[in-house]
């Protein structure tokens, strides 16, 4: 089982429209029978006729307790991403288009082509739609999901976005291919990810959001809005992501994670016969809008624009500055990393220090490898063993064995020297 509980992208504004729009789905749930809908079928996705207002209303109704609980789990996750880039207008006015363009794109081709038998209901479609958005937006962050294989293994993992949208993708498109094209819930979910795509783009392209250059076309090098800058994504990593994470993890091994190996919990109900297959911001006036920003969001985008600038001297003065406004929590793991490799680059050895502390105190898969690289900072450039020691045997456990490994290693070094810097005290004390 994988359940996704959070993201490393930081959020800068509170998901008011995301807790709204989950509330609102419970409290309709509770209030239509539970998904005994018999008396409430007016409010469900019927496809013996069109009806723009069940294109709203059928997003909000679930079938089960099991498929409204999936479904909300997975609309905090995205909500968080996206909300945290619009904030609770901007996201509830994209909501309500995709729930929209969800319902109608369902609804309508069902009336219109076949005998008009059968229904839809459940968020779904429109989650989907949003795993679409955060694809384009947010390529390169991750999403924390909680993992369990009975009662004995168990523990957390961080997935990209690009993987966890490809491994849904591939699933739902296999289903439909083996099946046969109809109107069933992998089609539902195909089509809310097909309308999440273009209310995306048209975004970028409009510069209604910002995602700091590190959206999906920004990062393919194609231009995505009418200046040609492309927008820009908060909290991601820094230019080639990948080299600033396997230079972290030189001499040690990072914990990657993999996609999940289940389905997505969020299945739209498709009810056929009876039966259910399944439970603006105006471009002119963006320097003014930046004006408005507090001083913790203008650090972090001075120092997102240092690290992909390689500039060393500004990524240290906004770092400096982000501690200041006590923001450094806000700044994900992916951006830690470039910031400790760039230094390292520059020979700035001792600076490493504070960026490899915040990685290693954090629940995450850099977490180790930070540790090991801390060490080493400690032993050959600051001749600290004693400090070198300590976070060694903090390391979170459990260690594979290559990471295990070098860390032996590294805590007979700091033994062998803190030995000899304790003798060499005593023969000036002797």
């Amino acid at each position: 089982m994988f359940l996704p509980y959070g993201t490393d992208a930081p959020v800068y504004h509170y998901p008011v429209a995301t807790i709204g729009i989950i509330a609102t789905n419970v409290a309709l749930f509770l209030f239509t029978g539970m998904g005994d809908y018999g008396a409430y079928d007016w409010l469900i996705l019927e496809f013996d006729r069109i009806n723009p207002l069940q294109w709203v209303t059928s997003a909000f109704m679930h079938a089960s307790w099991s498929h409204l609980i999936g479904n909300m789990i997975f609309l905090w996750c995205f909500g968080l991403i996206i909300e945290g880039k619009l904030g609770w207008q901007r996201f509830g006015l994209l909501y309500l288009g995709l729930t929209l363009a969800d319902g109608a794109i369902g609804q309508m081709p069902m009336f219109l082509l076949t005998d008009g038998r059968g229904g839809a209901l459940g968020a779904s479609g429109v989650i989907f739609a949003l795993l679409a958005v955060a694809l384009i937006w947010a390529p390169a962050n991750d999403i924390h999901f909680f993992y369990a294989w009975s009662y004995f293994f168990c523990g957390t993992i961080e997935i990209p976005i690009s993987v966890v949208a490809f491994f849904y993708f591939a699933i739902e498109f296999l289903q439909v291919i083996w099946t046969g094209i109809s109107m069933s819930t992998p089609m539902l979910h195909l089509l809310g990810m097909s309308i999440g795509i273009p209310f995306a783009i048209l975004m970028l392209k409009h510069d209604l959001v910002d995602c700091e250059g590190w959206d999906l076309f920004s990062r393919l090098g194609i231009p995505s809005t009418k200046t040609g800058r492309g927008s820009k994504l908060k909290g991601s990593a820094s230019v080639n992501e990948s080299t600033h994470r396997s230079r972290l993890a030189t001499n040690t091994v990072s914990t990657t994670g993999v996609a999940p190996t289940t389905r997505f919990a969020t299945n739209r109900a498709f009810v056929g016969s009876g039966e259910s297959s399944g439970p603006k911001r105006d471009p002119g006036t963006k320097r003014d809008t930046r004006a408005k920003r507090d001083p913790g969001a203008k650090a972090f985008e001075s120092f997102s624009q240092a690290l992909r600038a390689n500039r060393i001297e500004d990524a240290i003065e906004s770092f400096a500055r982000l501690r200041d406004h006590s923001c450094i929590a806000a700044v994900p793991d992916s951006s830690l990393v470039a910031y400790a490799n760039l230094l390292s680059q520059n020979d700035r050895h001792v600076q490493r220090i504070l960026p490899l502390r915040y990685l290693s105190s954090r629940p995450s898969k850099y977490s180790n490898s930070a540790c090991l690289q801390l060490a080493i900072v400690y032993l050959r450039h600051s001749d600290d063993p004693q400090a070198a020691a300590e976070v060694l045997r903090n390391m979170r456990l459990p260690l594979n064995e290559r990471i295990a490994s070098t860390r032996k290693k590294l805590l007979r070094e700091a033994n062998t020297r803190l030995l000899a810097q304790q003798a060499g005290e005593a023969e000036r004390v002797g």
